[in-house]
């Protein structure tokens, strides 16, 4: 059983490796993977982003704990997602929603049976504490309705969701990568569903792109394109340039298709 952990720890302090400690301890066949704890602190959208970005290429049933948790201690919840494909658990607060809107999701419970917990539970660390142990137990066949009563529905981020009406498809920028790609929220498969043109008509930053290219090299060096990038997700680029500077393009910025 694969466990893939994601949270905005970082690796200078002592969380990832007590929650590491944990699942050694609890359930020393599994195996561990690091998806990133590099998230800037509290950002459920890069967390969440990352999370839906690198899901799918884990094999089926990989239990996937994603902290980034703002309002630890607080009254939300925890949450067990089951899906077809795989588990997810962390925080009831819209980090998991863009990765599970693209699954089938069979059931989703409340973590709140506590013989499942560490025996101490820090209202400051449930990472380490709730998830961790949580995620053990799952992987030595604990049965998903074991840990809580079951929910209905589960918490969104509205930024992960793009509109559209009968004129345009409204997205955004939800991050920039390392070479300052603008990566929005509009998936391929969103962008096939419901754009039929067959040029694109794009603006964004107030700027025009016309064409969707398929690689970066498809322009020359320095200028700007268009193109669905290695998450599937719609991206602004410039071949051997960033994006983020050289359009001054930032975060939340809007992003039009007409249609």
């Amino acid at each position: 059983m694969v466990i893939a952990l994601l949270s905005d720890f970082g690796l200078e302090d002592h969380y990832v490796g007590s929650m590491k400690g944990v699942l050694a301890r609890l359930a020393p066949a599994a195996k561990v993977v690091d998806l990133g704890h590099q998230i800037a602190p509290y950002d459920r959208i890069q967390g969440g982003l990352l999370l839906y970005q690198t899901y799918p290429y884990f094999p089926p049933k990989t239990i996937f704990v994603a902290v980034v948790d703002p309002g630890v201690g607080s009254a939300r919840k925890g949450i067990l997602v089951e899906t077809d494909d795989y588990f997810f658990l962390g925080p009831d607060n819209g980090l998991l929603s863009m990765a599970l809107g693209e699954q089938k999701i069979r059931r989703i419970f409340d973590l709140s049976h506590e013989k499942y917990f560490l025996d101490s539970v820090s209202p400051t660390f449930h990472g380490r504490d709730i998830f961790a142990p949580v995620a053990a137990h799952l992987a030595l066949g604990v049965a998903p309705e074991s840990f809580g009563e079951e929910l209905t529905d589960y918490q969104r981020l509205p930024a992960f969701v793009p509109s559209f009406n009968t004129k345009e498809i409204t997205g955004q920028i939800l991050a920039f990568d390392r070479f300052g790609n603008a990566i929005s929220n509009l998936s391929r498969k969103f962008f096939n569903r419901h754009y039929q043109k067959p040029t694109l008509d794009l603006k964004v930053g107030g700027r025009n792109f016309e064409c969707l290219h398929t690689h970066y090299a498809a322009v020359p060096s320095g200028e700007g394109l268009a193109l669905f990038g290695g998450g599937d997700l719609l991206e602004i680029a410039v071949h051997q340039g960033s994006a983020e500077k050289i359009f001054s393009l930032k975060r939340g910025d809007t992003l039009r298709l007409a249609l």
